[in-house]
């Protein structure tokens, strides 16, 4: 039970462990048949609460994709808050693929995993324990086969330009947070636009073949030979082993993923730390400010399509040098011109 146990920590994992060559080690995986799904992702996994506008391109991308979001933490944004940050190529490292890292948590885990392995297999080889031995080596070889199958690699050439224009990207959460990128046309391409595919290392058929045939009649044989082992002893050293190795799992569940990529092609600078305001209509008025354009608000209907709207974009691009004026109490006025009935301004619902 306790080599089956553990399935929704691997399960997160998953994609992680089979980015690196080190899932095709011979080890004891908790639930490996976590590994085995009904279809292999086209892409890694992305966040789907942020919409991308390039302000010189014009683009709009629903959805942050999984490799600058490890650099930006979106989730951990505050809602109404501001954030300006610039981002290149780190000189020396540009053509340099984002790949996992040899030494990440997880690979660290798998080699220890695997070590492991071959201490139990010697201890079953020396009690005379061959059902334990068997069990071992086949539950082993079926992480190995499970990670064949899933194992994929991400490398995606680049041919930095010599002169690439720059350009402005805004994240905008629908938590109401915005974070604004000054970074080059290339980066961005690469960063935002470019889907982040998966190219796995075996075909479906392969995958198919190796992941639910092979690997999946390896686990079932060898979770019947471990409830078969001829040693008590030996029984309690493999679920001990799965246990620990289960809680080692869940442990880097905390450990923040970016700690687990080489993400030395890309240069962060001047990170601020995020403003925080009191309302929607003041952090978009703050990022007005800073990209000091409205056109990025009006092109892509951020805001409510009304006359009172339009009017205070229009107020907000005729304000743009002025840090006093407050879009708070403008949108207010507006909102009560053009709406007699509402309730004054102190009493109105801040949005």
């Amino acid at each position: 039970i306790l080599a089956v146990l553990g399935e929704s920590n691997i399960k997160i994992h998953a994609q992680a462990i089979t980015a690196s060559r080190l899932c095709l080690l011979p080890r004891l995986l908790p639930a490996p048949q976590a590994l085995l799904r009904e279809s292999r992702p086209k892409r890694l996994p992305y966040v789907e609460e942020v919409t991308v506008y390039g302000t010189r391109s014009g683009s709009k991308r629903d959805g942050l994709n999984f490799i600058p979001n490890l650099i930006h933490r979106i989730e951990s944004a505050p809602p109404y808050s501001v954030q300006v940050l610039e981002i290149g190529w780190n000189f020396g490292y540009e053509q340099m693929p984002v790949t996992y890292r040899t030494l990440a948590p997880l690979n660290i885990l798998a080699i220890a995993s695997c070590l492991l392995s071959v201490g139990l297999m010697v201890w079953a080889g020396l009690v005379r324990d061959g059902v334990a031995f068997i069990g071992i080596v086949l539950i082993s070889f079926a992480s190995s086969a499970l990670g064949y199958a899933s194992y994929w690699l991400r490398e995606l050439p680049r041919k930095r330009p010599a002169h690439a224009p720059t350009d402005e990207i805004i994240l905008r959460t629908r938590w109401g947070a915005f974070v604004l990128v000054h970074c080059q046309e290339d980066v961005a391409r690469a960063l935002y636009w470019q889907t982040e595919e998966c190219n796995y290392a075996s075909s479906s058929r392969v995958a198919r073949l190796l992941g639910g045939v092979v690997g999946g009649l390896m686990v079932l044989v060898a979770v019947v030979l471990f409830a078969n082992c001829s040693s008590w002893a030996m029984q309690a050293a493999i679920g001990t082993s799965y246990a620990v190795l289960n809680v080692a799992y869940w442990l880097v569940t905390v450990i923040p993923e970016a700690w687990s990529w080489d993400l030395r092609c890309y240069n962060v600078r001047g990170r601020e730390e995020f403003r925080r305001y009191g309302t929607f209509t003041e952090a978009i008025a703050s990022a007005i400010r800073i990209t000091g354009s409205t056109a990025w608000v009006r092109d892509n209907q951020i805001l409510p399509r009304s006359a009172a709207w339009r009017e205070w974009l229009d107020r907000a691009e005729d304000q743009l040098d002025n840090d006093d004026w407050d879009p708070q109490a403008a949108l207010a006025e507006l909102l009560s011109r053009t709406h007699p009935n509402l309730q004054p301004y102190s009493n109105l619902t801040r949005v």
